[in-house]
């Protein structure tokens, strides 16, 4: 079987936590090849890895009898290495493609013969939906199971509003028919059936998207690469699904009685969403405030599986997520208020207005980048207000989270100034390891990651 490659290349063997000193720090991020399993199935080219996880799980004393709660569980890290652990989880993420990811890859108890059974059933369909559309069959293993063709044709296309959502050039016409005749096969064949198990292809198919099919990848940023005439999306959507089958149906043999594991879609701000005071620690990575747009990083696989479909969508998406860049933030956004006291946050900010004056930069989005700091400082005030009724007395928290040069190379320490915050609302800091050491390619300078430590008074 060949697996397609990972959003998240691995090249390294080793968990050791690494300094600027020894040139290895890159490889503290490497996701381990006995991860892979679950783990692979859709991930942020930004997620932690699982090994980081497991240091946690280990540090903290966790066992079976406890409860772990990632409030920005993303596409399911935390999560996923719980059950793998088995410690229970409850994971928040307001993201939809994160969230679709984060169920699906937690969600251990789908009946793995009815999905073979409906996997054969939608390759056959895609097969002659394919050939109906004029396309060449690209799979071999799909060439052989259609034998007729579809005797009407209702043409495949994505509507005007999805096609403003997609950043242009980010996927060619064939691929994009391909990937169209995919979706419209498994939402066929699923339509009687839970939405666990639609979401379960449909994540197959989001791998298909980011790992072959879009003319884009991850360095970190998202960018665009050359683009493809055509490519084997039926065979990529095939594999990728008998691989996720098989790997589920290994959990199933191996892990069972599964921890207990929930998610919800919810603010990690307001953490409303979140029952009170049954969390026993807490390991997450909130964003960074680095002026990533995590809605442009998944736009093409929301789209597709029509998590966003119109910009309204889109903006009701960024008004959930934390204020961590300029595509984000709203008129009537007021975090910032909640750190207006903060004279090391407020230093900050004027540093990087000043810094913006100095240099002449007048565009609207400069002109945003102290107002961010302020709305991202003041949004994880409000996390930790509210994370205080939702954990025990004592909980043991572990943020990782990194140091920020993004705002026209103004130092933004995040884990000194979130242990600042988080002084002030309810917490202790009790630590804060050194993860790794990223070189920025345009700061030609270290920028540290950490793992700010933190305990519930």
């Amino acid at each position: 079987m060949i697996i397609p490659r990972s959003r998240l290349s691995a090249t390294a063997d080793s968990t050791k936590i690494t300094t600027p000193t020894d040139g290895d720090s890159e490889h503290s991020n490497t996701i381990l090849p006995v991860d892979r399993p679950i783990h692979d199935w859709y991930r942020f080219v930004l997620s932690f890895p699982p090994h980081l996880v497991r240091k946690y799980i280990q540090a903290f004393g966790l066992t079976s009898e406890h409860t772990v709660l990632d409030p920005f569980c993303g596409t399911g890290t935390t999560l996923v290495e719980c059950r793998k652990e088995r410690v229970h989880s409850f994971g928040v993420e307001a993201h939809p493609m994160a969230y679709l990811a984060s169920r699906v890859k937690t969600n251990w108890s789908l009946d793995t013969a009815l999905l073979s059974r409906l996997l054969k059933k939608i390759c056959q369909s895609i097969a002659c939906e394919i050939v109906t559309e004029g396309l060449p069959l690209l799979s071999l293993q799909l060439r052989m199971t259609c034998e007729t063709r579809a005797q009407y044709r209702i043409p495949i296309e994505l509507s005007d509003d999805e096609e403003r959502l997609i950043p242009e050039g980010f996927v060619s016409p064939k691929p994009l028919r391909r990937l169209l005749a995919v979706r419209r096969c498994v939402e066929t064949h699923t339509n009687l059936y839970d939405q666990d198990v639609r979401d379960f292809f449909f994540l197959a198919l989001a791998h298909c998207i980011v790992n072959g099919a879009g003319n884009f990848a991850f360095g970190p940023e998202i960018y665009r690469v050359k683009p493809k005439d055509d490519y084997d999306v039926e065979g990529h959507f095939a594999r990728q699904a008998q691989l996720m089958l098989y790997e589920l149906k290994k959990a199933q043999r191996e892990l069972a009685p599964f921890a207990e594991c929930a998610v919800v879609q919810g603010d990690a701000r307001t953490l409303d969403t979140v029952p009170d005071g049954g969390a026993d620690a807490l390991i997450t990575s909130p964003p960074y405030p680095n002026e990533k747009d995590y809605t442009r990083t998944t736009r093409v696989e929301s789209v597709l599986l029509r998590l966003v479909t119109s910009r309204r969508d889109l903006r009701a998406v960024k008004s959930l997520l934390l204020r961590s860049n300029t595509r984000n933030v709203f008129v009537d956004d007021n975090d910032e208020e909640w750190v207006k006291d903060c004279p090391e946050i407020r230093r900050i900010c004027e540093r990087i207005e000043q810094r913006r004056t100095e240099l002449n930069k007048t565009s609207g989005f400069e002109r945003l980048y102290y107002k961010v700091v302020g709305h991202y400082f003041g949004g994880m005030a409000r996390h930790f207000t509210a994370l205080c009724s939702k954990i025990k007395r004592g909980a043991k928290c572990a943020y990782v989270v990194g140091d920020q040069l993004s705002f026209l190379m103004v130092p933004v320490p995040t884990a000194k100034l979130l242990g600042v915050i988080a002084e002030r609302h309810g917490f202790r800091q009790i630590g804060c390891d050194l993860w790794r050491s990223r070189f920025g390619t345009k700061s030609k300078t270290y920028v540290r990651e950490e793992i700010l430590l933190l305990e519930r008074r």
